[in-house]
């Protein structure tokens, strides 16, 4: 759906096949990024990046993946959150982002409540992040290339917003007054991310060692 590669000149190009639409505010581009250039958030409140228009995942029950490179500078914040509205609230949910004890969080919401899988990871180093949902193997998350958490049971709906969504990084902006955060830690992010992509399918294991790899 999107590919954001935040190199120096196309912070805001989409290098995907829908030409999205991105705003940023109150952040930067660093130099050594993971792959030239990277996008880098302050952890302010203010600090984010958004993108608009997407409607493949305001879908219940249709597969998506996200994958990105992150170097967090601390283990806190919300690092992917989806909404219906642009500031953040509305249908909303962070997909990806950290708990209180630090580790990294995916999930998904059932209709009920977030269904959420986790593990660790380091500051201060590139970590590629994968997180996918398909009804077939329901939620998974890869870290570096490895499956390191996955759930099924209990994972197999997606309720979406059925609406066209917002997605934004590094930040819920005032979702933070009203989504539920499950486990996440609803601060903003501080650190880089880099090679953002959204796909309207589940990437499968072959695909996430590609990503990876390149």
């Amino acid at each position: 759906m999107a590919y954001f590669k935040f190199n120096n000149g196309s912070l805001l190009s989409d290098w995907g096949p829908n030409k999205m639409t991105a705003i940023t505010q109150s952040t930067s581009l660093v130099s050594s990024g993971h792959s030239f250039e990277a996008i880098t958030f302050n952890g302010s409140t203010s600090s984010y990046f958004q993108i608009s228009g997407l409607t493949a995942i305001g879908f219940s029950n249709k597969a998506f993946s996200f994958s990105i490179w992150i170097r967090p500078t601390t283990l806190e914040g919300v690092i992917i959150h989806v909404s219906s509205s642009s500031n953040g609230q509305g249908w909303c949910l962070p997909f990806v982002g950290f708990a209180n004890n630090g580790s990294l969080l995916a999930q998904i919401y059932d209709g009920s409540a977030a269904v959420t899988i986790s593990s660790s990871i380091s500051t201060s180093v590139w970590s590629h992040v994968v997180q996918t949902w398909s009804t077939t193997n329901g939620l998974r998350l890869y870290i570096n290339n490895v499956l390191v958490a996955s759930q099924f049971n209990g994972a197999t709906v997606y309720s979406a917003s059925q609406q066209v969504n917002y997605v934004t990084l590094g930040n819920s902006l005032s979702g933070v007054l009203t989504c539920t955060g499950a486990s996440v830690n609803m601060t903003a992010y501080k650190g880089d991310m880099d090679d953002f992509q959204i796909y309207s399918r589940e990437l499968c294991a072959s695909d996430v060692s590609a990503l990876f790899s390149n």
